[in-house]
């Protein structure tokens, strides 16, 4: 790859700035759908932009003995590593763009877990009790959603023998429901319970201004990461038509952003270890369950 195919990539499309704004433009849709289905009043479906523009006018805030540098550090950490994981994604074909960034699925799947452990390391050094209460009560369900997540990610190298993200093998009678097996799992694993709602004891209570834009960017760029792991199992499953790999990215947005609406119209508070049980009882078992059988029949 050539430079600036390699900058193209990380900086445009599919990296940091078409990512930014496929994330950001499903969280607002997502919330707009989810108010309008539970009966509340709708924001605009620019509402997640506007919030980053406002909160990046004001000034950086750590909480009382907190460390900004280091809280600002974590979120560049988390806007780093989701703009890397983007920049992998084998989608569009573009010429100019030259080939996707160099890692394999693993990698990608590391790199989708880098954004909500800077999350809890941000919330540590704010030095606030509040934070440190949203830590304490977060982190279980951080975990317990991450668990899955890496599980049903490698199901598709268990069952095709690579770990390309670009993966062009040969499909079996058994590709297609096994990759919506999966589809349904990493939908099921979106980042939706864990963006920070302004609450007193929120993951990122004690942080403002500049710092919580950062977060608030990385956050919806997490959210494009996730829908680029799901392109990739829809690509893999057999399930568009052959040569039109562009049609599997706008699937994905339009699967997530109906998960998201789905979740956002019951309109209450999180229940977290609610939550993080349904993971950890349900979700992952048939995470595993799924995984088993995918290197059961890749064998």
């Amino acid at each position: 790859m050539t430079l600036w195919g390699w900058l193209f990539r990380l900086l445009l499309c599919p990296g940091l700035l078409a990512s930014l704004v496929a994330g950001l433009v499903a969280r607002g849709a997502s919330l707009w759908l989810g108010a309008r289905l539970g009966r509340r009043p709708a924001g605009p479906l620019w509402q997640p932009l506007t919030d980053i523009v406002h909160l990046a006018g004001r000034e950086p805030v750590a909480g009382p003995g907190g460390q900004p540098v280091l809280v600002a550090a974590a979120g560049l950490c988390a806007l780093v590593s989701a703009v890397w994981a983007t920049g992998m994604l084998p989608w569009p074909r573009w010429p100019w763009a030259g080939e996707a960034l160099p890692g394999g699925l693993f990698v990608y799947l590391f790199l989708l877990a880098v954004p909500p452990l800077m999350r809890l390391l941000a919330a540590g050094f704010s030095a606030s009790p509040a934070a440190a209460l949203g830590a304490r009560r977060l982190a279980p369900l951080e975990l317990a959603r991450l668990l899955p997540l890496v599980v049903a990610g490698a199901t598709l190298p268990l069952f095709t023998g690579q770990v390309s993200l670009a993966y062009a093998g040969p499909l079996t009678a058994w590709s297609a429901p096994l990759g919506l097996a999966v589809v349904a799992l990493l939908l099921a694993t979106l980042p939706w319970a864990l963006w920070d709602r302004e609450e007193a004891d929120g993951l990122l209570a004690a942080v403002g201004g500049r710092l919580l834009a950062l977060f608030r960017a990385a956050e919806s760029l997490e959210l494009a990461a996730h829908m680029g792991l799901v392109a990739v199992v829809l690509r893999a499953s057999g399930l568009y038509p052959p040569g039109d790999d562009v049609l599997v990215l706008p699937v994905a947005w339009v699967l997530t952003v109906a998960v998201l609406a789905s979740f956002e119209a019951g309109g209450r508070r999180v229940l977290v270890p609610e939550v993080a049980q349904r993971y950890t009882r349900w979700v992952f078992p048939v995470a595993l369950a799924v995984a088993v059988l995918g290197w059961w029949l890749g064998r």
